[in-house]
């Protein structure tokens, strides 16, 4: 098996994991009387966690190569599930959710600088990959209801951890890579905000905003909105499931269009549209929108991905991704904390509002820069 097609085959193994806990996982916390509040806070640690872990093991891995992040990815797979396994409070889930975000981090920090690395910097490769996490994602979160229909939410944490043992057995079939020794002055360089185009600058602030939008509606938000309805597990997973897949096949087709910032603001149009009329739709109506996203997601990860393939430096590819996620993720962090609260007093209808709107704020604004 070449090393393109182990990784990716270890992003489908690590997506469809994370298809099936986006479904479990907060309905599991629900069942085990978790308060929606508290949710939100637990469920903000992990994309704060994944960016701290993602700019420590991109920056090493710019040095010392990819793969020890691949098996560490693994290796942190089993402890994360095991951990849900056996948690009931509030504290337990929030370790899970810790030791999950470092798991993410580790992958994230690796995967697309060496897909970069393998294609000589096209950013199709990436298009491939957001493809590939789609659809296994999808897998996930269909199978998701039917697993805690037959192996209950323990034995659904279980089968997550023994497919963690699969990627960490994949990664030790990657081919170690000699890199230079590591260099704090060089690692710093790299880090030096200050030494960054302005464009990058830029595009930083932008995915604090895009970070913000996806919070709103991220993380535990959706399957506790259609669990709102009476939707069933499997029917949840069903829906999401869908939707996922469909982000995955528009985001293949999309990627053949070379008009990356008309995609971007029509995206942008489309994603306003959706989220700012959800939250006042009756239960069919918002289950067959929330399935039609998908058309909509797909459109987004082209214009993503080739902002991110445009303005990283083929010399740091690791830590210039990692760099320009900060924003993303902090912004990520903050609105999921929020958003359990906002749910609490006046329902979903707020958040998905508020992630209209800032991600028509990101849409325009990266549709104007673009043109520079």
């Amino acid at each position: 098996m070449n090393q393109v097609r182990t990784v990716l085959v270890i992003q489908v193994i690590h997506s469809f994991v994370s298809g099936v806990l986006a479904i479990a996982l907060p309905l599991m916390m629900k069942e085990r009387n978790i308060d929606i509040v508290v949710m939100g806070l637990v469920f903000a640690a992990l994309p704060l966690i994944m960016q701290f872990g993602r700019m420590v093991f991109a920056t090493f891995s710019d040095f010392w190569g990819r793969k020890p992040f691949f098996v560490s990815n693994g290796i942190l797979g089993v402890f994360s599930a095991l951990i849900y396994y056996f948690a009931h409070a509030p504290a337990e889930f929030l370790l899970g959710k810790v030791v999950e975000g470092v798991k993410q981090g580790s992958l994230w920090a690796v995967n697309r600088p060496f897909l970069l690395e393998k294609s000589g910097g096209h950013w199709r490769i990436l298009v491939y990959l957001r493809a590939v996490l789609y659809v296994s994602f999808a897998v996930g979160s269909l199978l998701a209801g039917f697993f805690v229909i037959w192996f209950l939410y323990d034995g659904t944490m279980m089968l997550c951890a023994v497919l963690g043992v699969f990627i960490f057995a994949l990664s030790l079939l990657l081919v170690g890579e000699k890199r230079k020794r590591f260099s704090m002055k060089e690692a710093l360089h790299f880090l030096d905000f200050r030494k960054k185009k302005r464009l990058f600058k830029i595009f930083l602030i932008l995915f604090f905003v895009l970070g913000l939008s996806y919070g709103f509606r991220g993380g535990f938000v959706i399957p506790l909105f259609l669990d709102n309805y009476g939707f069933t597990t499997g029917t949840i997973g069903l829906v999401i499931g869908v939707q996922t897949l469909l982000a995955g096949v528009f985001s293949y087709l999309f990627s053949r269009s070379s008009k990356m910032r008309l995609l971007i603001l029509l995206s942008g149009i489309l994603y306003f549209a959706t989220f700012s009329v959800l939250g006042l739709l009756g239960s069919v109506l918002a289950s067959i929108l929330v399935i039609a996203y998908g058309l909509v997601e797909g459109m987004t990860s082209i214009g993503q991905e080739g902002i991110l393939s445009r303005i990283t430096d083929k010399s740091s590819y690791g830590t210039d991704i990692g760099l320009l996620m900060t924003g993303l993720h902090l912004g990520e962090t903050f609105s999921l904390a929020l958003s359990g609260l906002l749910i609490s007093m006046w329902g979903f209808v707020v958040p998905f509002v508020l992630t209209a709107l800032t991600y028509g704020v990101f849409s325009v604004a990266s549709y104007i820069i673009l043109r520079e």
